[in-house]
């Protein structure tokens, strides 16, 4: 029976984690959308627009 090749990229490590490339700006775009969408509410709630009588 034939040895099957070992591949040193298969990922059998566990000491080191795996790494998302991109995850810090995903981080940030997330954060800046949560932010910018925090800030219209605010405005829109204090101009009047979103509030208790916009039933």
């Amino acid at each position: 029976m034939s040895q099957l090749p070992s591949h040193t990229d298969s990922g059998t490590e566990s000491s080191e984690p795996a790494i998302v490339p991109g995850s810090r700006r995903r981080r940030l775009t997330v954060t800046a959308v949560v932010v910018g969408l925090l800030v219209l509410f605010v405005v829109l709630h204090l101009t009047g627009v979103v509030g208790g009588e916009s039933h």
